[in-house]
């Protein structure tokens, strides 16, 4: 059975050990949880962190992928580490350097998986004061996004919960939104992160509409703790929202799980199909 929304797990965006289903699947390994997506209807695979893996599994998976016909969520740039450290915003030479690379590996990796969006976490402490580092983040993100348009990519920013991860440049979607605006650059985006926006903003409708212009990537996950959509009932509009608006992008299941079991996983499937039809209904009559 389809889904009126176009779904992808993810391969873990926490660590490479814990995939959305660790104990569902029959492994943890990245190409079974590649086949059990497959099988289950899914749309899409996200595996954020592939440019950090060795190179025998980013051939497995890479041939996996395109074996399966799942198309490919979102790659961060960088690694986990990075997203403590203002490496979008060098002092140095060096730090120059450090970014580039970290840029021009992303680039292959998403070629190499056919991804088309690129997340960007503008975090970690800085010199720089709000505004300076905003028109240097700026910057920085119209230079990279000619290069990103050029090579079919796009370049997806990030706002998320400073609480989780201090040092943020935007500490709210909507700051964020008004700064991409003013960028006004076609290739770059923001992600639409449901576990973050409720940290932040609270309001998860009002930027579907406010900002769909600017949106890419859709991941999706309830608080507390990046809990199940089905166990936080603010997640459930967003879906329907998503449908009403014919929304064909990937949505990418950006979450854990309260009870982290193979029943727990398997429920998560059921709710998805048991709303379904609902969902279908919303995507043909646009309401």
């Amino acid at each position: 059975m389809s889904f009126a929304l176009r779904y992808a797990p993810h391969l873990g965006f926490r660590g490479f050990d814990t995939p959305l289903f660790a104990h569902a699947a029959p492994s943890r390994d990245p190409v079974d949880q590649i086949d059990f997506a497959a099988a289950q209807g899914f749309a899409g695979i996200q595996d954020p962190w592939f440019s950090c893996r060795p190179e025998a599994d980013k051939l497995r998976i890479a041939s996996r992928i395109a074996a399966s016909g799942l198309a490919t969520g979102t790659l961060c740039i960088g690694g986990l580490p990075d997203l403590r450290r203002p490496i979008w915003f060098p002092q140095t030479p060096a730090e120059e350097d450090a970014l580039a690379q970290a840029c021009d590996l992303a680039f292959a990796d998403a070629a190499r998986i056919g991804a088309r969006d690129l997340a960007i976490v503008p975090a970690g402490t800085t010199t720089l004061g709000q505004e300076e580092a905003e028109e240097a983040f700026g910057a920085r993100l119209s230079a990279f996004g000619d290069r990103a348009a050029a090579s079919g990519l796009a370049l997806n920013v990030e706002v998320v919960d400073p609480t989780a991860i201090p040092g943020q440049l935007f500490t709210s979607f909507a700051q964020a939104a008004r700064a991409i605006r003013q960028i006004g650059h076609p290739a770059v985006r923001l992600i639409y992160d449901t576990g973050h926006l409720i940290a932040t903003d609270g309001d998860l409708l009002t930027p579907l509409t406010r900002d769909a212009d600017i949106i890419g990537p859709v991941q999706i996950a309830g608080q507390p703790g990046r809990c199940e959509p089905e166990a936080d009932a603010r997640i459930r509009p967003v879906l329907d929202a998503l449908a009403a608006r014919r929304f064909e992008g990937l949505v990418e299941l950006e979450h854990l799980w309260a009870n982290p079991t193979a029943a727990s996983e398997e429920a998560g499937i059921e709710w998805l199909h048991a709303i379904n039809t609902d969902l279908k209904q919303a995507k043909r009559t646009g309401s």
